[in-house]
């Protein structure tokens, strides 16, 4: 699938003019498919203008959350795909933000060996990221994103539109992930030039948002085309991931992503800082960037640093005792190390 490029658009307005971006979609089925918090919003409308093409459109709304992304809603969404009689040459639109375009992914990947696909992201983190270069993935168990495919979308409308309906929490988290990707882009200075002259602010849609997004996407879009596989500097985009993913897991609920990366960037960029491998300068941008967003800084006091080291073992990057990092030089300076996990957590100064 390497080959396979997708589309992508990027343009206020492009959720109300579909027909004009999807001509392919007329006379086909199309499974469209989005959650209950999104639907009451953007459901009906996207309907009726799918049906102006026309196109013969088959709503699905599942509960929303990361609960929804496991291997039970996938198997009701290929249900609903049989009962309907949907062939490989008709489309699944994924209306929404992660849990949707990674569910839907999978979805289309599988269903008879591969549908096509449309990405709507409808989140800061999908717009800029997720919906772009092909990863899909359920959560099973305890492991996150452990099942999935690679499937790049023939094509990714993405409408920073959709953006006003978020929260004041979804925003900052969103733009958490932003903040990362802007770091570890290879084109600086000027990705690190928007990180010093942004003006983040929490609970309003400042006019750089749009800018900070389309940036992001281009960075993503530059990782994917020199490692669609990721299997090196795809994986830059991890930043922060390592300690976030296992303090999210350990919140039970009560971190969102974002704010566990943040966490998580603010705590390697510390420890990168303290041995000396890292200016000083850099953490303190990060820094100020994610105190306007007002996101958390610190580990809470209620997670211990013995569990944190030890939801590492359950890490995909995790292996034989060892953890693959994503450090940082400097701004677009990122590579990868391997440590054993107990070096680590010597190396952050958790252990001795």
């Amino acid at each position: 699938m390497a080959e396979h490029q997708s589309q992508i658009y990027f343009a206020p307005g492009i959720g109300q003019n579909l027909a004009t971006y999807l001509p392919e979609l007329t006379h086909k089925k199309i499974l469209l498919l989005t959650d209950s918090n999104l639907a009451p919003l953007y459901l009906d409308e996207v309907v009726a203008q799918l049906k102006l093409l026309p196109a013969e459109v088959t709503p699905m709304v599942i509960p929303a959350g990361e609960h929804s992304k496991e291997l039970s809603t996938v198997l009701q969404v290929y249900q609903t795909l049989i009962a309907q009689q949907f062939s490989r040459q008709d489309y699944l639109l994924a209306l929404g933000g992660g849990v949707i375009g990674d569910l839907g992914g999978l979805v289309a990947s599988t269903y008879m060996r591969g549908m096509k696909l449309i990405q709507l992201p409808t989140s800061i983190v999908a717009q800029s990221d997720s919906s772009l270069g092909g990863k899909t993935a359920i959560d099973y168990q305890n492991y996150k994103n452990l099942i999935g495919t690679f499937y790049p979308a023939s094509k990714i409308l993405v409408d920073p539109v959709y953006l006003q309906s978020l929260s004041a929490r979804e925003m900052s988290c969103g733009l958490a992930e932003v903040i990362k990707s802007l770091l570890v882009s290879q084109q600086q200075p000027a990705d690190y030039h928007l990180l010093t002259t942004s003006h983040f602010q929490s609970g309003v849609l400042p006019a750089q948002v749009a800018r900070l997004i389309q940036a992001a996407l281009q960075v993503k879009t530059e990782f994917v085309r020199a490692d669609f596989y990721d299997f090196k500097e795809r994986r830059f985009l991890n930043f922060g991931h390592t300690i976030g993913h296992s303090v999210e897991a350990l919140a039970h609920g009560q971190l969102h992503h974002g704010e566990a990366v943040s966490i998580g960037m603010v705590t390697m960029l510390t420890a990168l800082v303290e041995h000396r491998l890292l200016a000083p300068a850099v953490l303190n941008v990060v820094v100020n960037c994610l105190q306007q967003l007002q996101l958390p800084l610190t580990i809470p006091a209620d997670l211990p640093r013995p569990a944190i080291i030890q939801q590492l073992y359950l890490d995909k990057k995790a292996a034989n005792g060892q953890i693959e990092l994503v450090l940082l030089k400097g701004p677009g300076q990122a590579y990868l190390q391997t440590m054993a996990i107990p070096e680590f957590a010597k190396w952050l100064g958790w252990s001795k």
